[in-house]
């Protein structure tokens, strides 16, 4: 068992939704839902300003549609996704070696196998602050990270 918290854990936040808002601005500040459009569709993901009307990920769309009718239904862009989760996970190879995807907008990074050497609490928080802002910076969009 490891005596120093070691492992990163990295989640973009509210991922699909945030790259439509960044690549069109017009749905900035406005609630999106990406998902399936027909009547058995559900929410892949909604905006955290979907989200303030109830709707939320695995939801039927047409209960999102119902709770938030006012709403940017959209399809996913699945190649656009996979393009900015592949930067951000290049960006979490710098800190380590391992890094272990959950999905394209979550992962875990072993530190410990890294070139981290100072594991204090500062240190960690430092750590995922720059991490924070790297992601930013490259990919225009926020994500939260835990340690």
């Amino acid at each position: 068992m490891r005596r120093q918290a070691s492992i990163l854990h990295l989640d973009m936040d509210a991922f699909f939704a945030a790259v439509e808002q960044r690549d069109k601005p017009s749905l900035r500040g406005k609630p999106v839902v990406v998902g399936g459009v027909g009547s058995r569709g559900v929410v892949a993901t909604a905006s955290y300003e979907a989200r303030g009307y109830g709707v939320h990920s695995a939801m039927p769309i047409t209960q999102a549609r119902r709770l938030c009718p006012h709403g940017a239904y959209l399809v996913g862009r699945f190649d656009v996704y996979r393009g900015v989760s592949r930067q951000v996970m290049n960006l979490l190879r710098q800190l380590s070696p391992l890094v272990e995807p959950i999905s394209l907008d979550e992962a875990y990074v072993d530190l410990a196998a890294g070139d981290t050497k100072d594991f204090s609490v500062k240190a960690l928080e430092q750590l995922a602050a720059d991490l924070r802002r790297s992601v930013a910076e490259e990919t225009r969009i926020s994500a939260s990270v835990g340690i």
